[in-house]
């Protein structure tokens, strides 16, 4: 399985199944970053020797990177110009800034020539492709690869637009190794980089996703396989810890009911986040003195929170560390923060599908400062439709206060979010957990086989290694631009600064 270090903690269940069914797992981590890394992985390994890991070669270096970065850029930017992203600006946006920095020559034919020309548009895109199936595959890759002789490569998650991650799909084809993308998070096919044309299997969690999978990646059908939302899992059977150790830990009187509020990674707005809840905050102590509130920051946007005041007495701002939930005690102290709220409180993040399966009643507020990161992605969508909706929905404060204050006195019977976890997160249904759907999928891709070696088109190294230095020339160019934009006029012709 090839990811970065953090997100192999959406298939922790997965890796675990793997080693309990007495399979070899290997991890081929592209690089490191703040959410678990190392360490998590260290403390696995503990509890499975079977299992290992290592770095996968750097690519950068590679002969032919420039040309796959430029051809990645501008593919994931030509998925923005469908009409459907219209709807989602913030993600067009980010495509654009990106083509915009590594690709202006394409970005201004693009908006030129190609304005409303859906038809050239994914023509272009089909060619581009073509020409990436053309560039060889890392040498590097090639050797990692086959160091390891894996019966199945498994990617995860595709990042951002640019990223050539997909590289390493193209190492395994061209040794003929069965090969499936594995969808990590809610919103990969609609935020993230379009997806390799050809895996032999693209596991997701959902119809939504698997029609998202065909129509906006174009991948065949037959070649997706929906098996539940694996992350989600462990969440149907933990067990909470007591309320009076929890509200002790947390900061927060045992005796007193508390809402909680969960942070989100949004994208900026004129304010932040914090800022907005500090108000939120003190509606809610006004029109509902008798609650407390227990603060739940997004780890990535822990430094903002930290610049806010919270009122000291029945308010909690917990925890306070910039990691993921990805060890016991931390997993533990999400569940019991979920399943101890009378309701919960948000405006766009994935911990409000975990509190939809705590059996909580979830809430948010549309925020004119927040509608990119609202109702301008899809994924925030999901949460407002998808079986009939998780999120109990408001225009505006007011109204949202009056549903909030419903759903903290009313008597609930059973979890009142079936329809959207059986439609999004269990589509086989609530009893059938997600992990060994998705371990059976991938045994049955190892079973099948080694493919013949895929080819790429025979297009010259030596064309290709032209276009290849004409980018790399221009990347270097456009580099040493920026560096000179970044210096003070008075620099650029060797001049001293002025003492004073």
């Amino acid at each position: 399985m090839i990811s970065l270090a953090g997100f192999f903690r959406n298939f922790e269940p997965v890796i675990r199944e793997m080693l309990e069914r007495g399979h070899e797992v290997h991890l081929a981590l592209e690089r490191d970053d703040k959410v678990g890394g190392e360490r998590w992985i260290e403390a696995l390994r503990e509890e499975y020797p079977s299992l290992s890991w290592s770095r996968t070669p750097g690519l950068k270096d590679d002969e032919f990177h420039p040309l796959m970065s430029k051809l990645r850029i501008t593919v994931d930017y030509l998925q923005t110009l469908d009409p459907r992203f219209h709807a989602a600006p913030h993600l067009a946006a980010r495509a654009r800034g990106r083509a915009e920095r590594h690709a202006p020559d394409f970005l201004a034919f693009a908006e030129q020539r190609l304005a409303g020309r859906r038809r050239t548009q994914r023509a272009i895109a089909r060619t581009l492709s073509a020409l990436e199936h053309a560039v060889p595959p890392s040498a590097a890759l090639d050797r990692y690869v086959a160091e390891h002789a894996p019966d199945v490569v498994m990617l995860t998650p595709h990042l951002m637009p640019g990223s050539v991650q997909t590289w390493s799909l193209r190492s395994a084809q061209a040794q003929g190794i069965p090969t499936a993308v594995c969808v990590a998070s809610w919103d990969n096919l609609t935020s993230k980089q379009v997806l390799p044309p050809d895996p032999d299997a693209v596991l997701v969690w959902n119809d939504v996703q698997r029609e998202e999978a065909v129509e906006l990646h174009g991948i065949p059908e037959d070649r997706i396989v929906v098996t539940g939302a694996q992350l989600y899992d462990q969440w149907f059977d933990w067990q909470p810890r007591p309320r009076e150790e929890f509200c002790r830990r947390v900061g927060l009187p045992a005796g007193k009911p508390f809402v909680l509020y969960l942070g989100g990674a949004l994208f900026p707005a004129e304010l932040t986040e914090a800022e907005w809840a500090a108000g939120w905050i003190r509606r809610v102590r006004e029109e509902l003195g008798d609650m407390a509130m227990l603060v739940r920051p997004h780890p990535k946007r822990l430094e903002e929170w930290s610049r806010i005041e919270l009122p000291a007495d029945d308010v909690a701002l917990w925890p306070r560390t910039d990691a993921m939930p990805v060890e016991a005690e931390a997993k533990a102290d999400l569940y019991d923060s979920l399943y101890h709220a009378e309701a919960v409180v948000g405006l766009n993040t994935s911990a409000m599908i975990e509190a939809g399966i705590v059996g909580k009643r979830v809430h948010t507020v549309l925020v004119p400062e927040f509608k990119g990161s609202q109702e301008g992605v899809f994924h925030f969508r999901y949460l407002t439709e998808v079986g009939g909706g998780l999120l109990h929905v408001a225009g505006d404060l007011d109204e949202h206060l009056a549903q909030l204050r419903d759903s903290v006195s009313a008597k609930q019977n059973g979890n009142p979010n079936r329809g959207f976890l059986e439609a999004f997160v269990r589509p086989q249904g609530l009893d059938q957990p997600a992990t060994p759907v998705f371990v059976d999928a991938i045994e049955r891709l190892a079973a099948s086989g080694p493919r013949g070696r895929r080819a790429h088109l025979p297009v010259p190294r030596a064309v290709l290694s032209e276009i290849n230095d004409h980018i790399a020339i221009g990347n270097e160019r456009r580099r040493a631009r920026r560096k000179r934009q970044e210096v003070p006029p008075r620099f650029r012709r060797g001049l001293r600064p002025t003492k004073v």
